[in-house]
């Protein structure tokens, strides 16, 4: 047998035409989902929205107008710092203006000061653009609002609030979010080959449930033990206990998700999990803001696994802020796709014996 002859026989493989989908397919479907998702990203600053906070009432109204005029954000107005820095904290708003009490009359002794506060567990993307704005805007009330003089009357305080000194916990919520899923689909496929080679010694629900405990060890210590390490390099603003919950939350989520694809799909199930991590990547906010990406894909990360962990982990690793969408999300997921699993496995049970059963009648 020649080379050619061999070269043809790995086409009879179905692993081959598997791989070559893999090699060839995976890339091209990376360069569709970002270059469409992402295209026209930076045009679109407009989406991303400011908190006004007018401290001074009436005397400034005409300040708050003005700044609204001058930001190329959506704005929206608030009555107290605290609320507007709580919902900085959720991730509706990437900056905050505030005008001091006092401002007027500070401005008429020609030293005022507009305070911006800035998030920095955001985005890179929306860090820049953010801090890039802070000088456009205090230059545009100096220059439209007091005409009457050629001094800068008003300057800018900037205030970083939940600043990351160490950069490798930067990489944190990547790692326990988006890292744990790329674990738990590779852990899926050789489960699904592990499947494949008891089948002859037990029946389909004895290994769907017998795998199915597996998993929730899984779930329960293998969080435990890469949490506790992430712990020792990390000073979290989140407790431990929390920590390792919520990290338990995203294994199931993960599980559950990769688990249904071959459920589904079978030997394909691989192709479909892999075809969720640029999905994931894109809407998980960490890289550009969800609200910066084209319409489809915005509320998308609300759907997937990666996407609500990394977000989650943003706020109990830097603010400390309300993870409660993120955990009704991840629980959803599972709820959902581990469903979709069992609904599977009764229909294809049910479907083999009819089979069975009609086999006679056909002889």
């Amino acid at each position: 047998m020649g080379i050619y002859s061999t070269f043809k026989d790995f086409f009879k493989i179905f692993q081959t035409k598997l791989g070559l989908v893999f090699a060839i397919g995976l890339p091209l479907f990376f360069t569709v989902i970002w270059m469409t998702g992402y295209d026209g990203a930076t045009e679109r600053i407009d989406q991303l929205t400011v908190g006004i906070v007018n401290q001074e009432g009436a005397d400034s109204e005409t300040i708050a107008e003005s700044i609204e005029t001058y930001v190329p954000f959506q704005t929206e107005q608030y009555a107290d710092l605290s609320k507007a820095q709580e919902e900085m904290d959720d991730g509706e708003l990437v900056m905050i203006v505030s005008i001091p009490e006092n401002f007027i009359n500070d401005a008429n002794d020609g030293n005022s000061e507009l305070t911006y506060y800035i998030n920095q567990a955001n985005s890179e993307i929306a860090l820049a653009i953010a801090e890039s704005s802070v000088a456009q805007i205090t230059s545009s009330i100096n220059e439209g609002v007091f005409t009457d003089t050629d001094d800068a009357i008003v300057s800018t305080n900037i205030v970083k609030t939940n600043s990351i000194n160490n950069f490798a916990v930067t990489m944190l919520p990547m790692i326990l979010g988006f890292v744990t899923y790329i674990g738990v689909m590779t852990m899926n496929i050789q489960f699904n080959l592990s499947s494949m080679f008891i089948q002859k010694n037990h029946t389909k629900y004895q290994i769907f449930w017998g795998r199915q405990l597996l998993l929730l060890l899984v779930s329960i210590f293998g969080s435990l033990i890469v949490t506790s390490v992430a712990m020792l390099f990390a000073d979290t603003v989140a407790s431990f206990w929390q920590m390792w919950g919520f990290h338990i939350l995203v294994y199931m989520a993960s599980i559950s998700v990769t688990q249904m694809s071959f459920a589904l799909f079978g030997g394909l199930g691989a192709l479909f999990n892999t075809a969720l991590v640029p999905l994931q990547l894109m809407t998980a906010g960490n890289i550009i803001p969800a609200d910066m990406l084209t319409g489809f894909y915005r509320h998308l990360g609300n759907f997937l696994p990666a996407s609500n962990a990394i977000q989650g982990y943003m706020r109990l690793i830097y603010s400390g802020a309300s993870i409660s969408p993120f955990i009704m999300n991840l629980l959803l997921i599972t709820v959902v796709t581990f469903g979709v699993s069992l609904l599977r496995l009764y229909s294809s049970e049910l479907s083999f014996k009819q089979k069975i059963k009609a086999k006679p009648e056909t002889t």
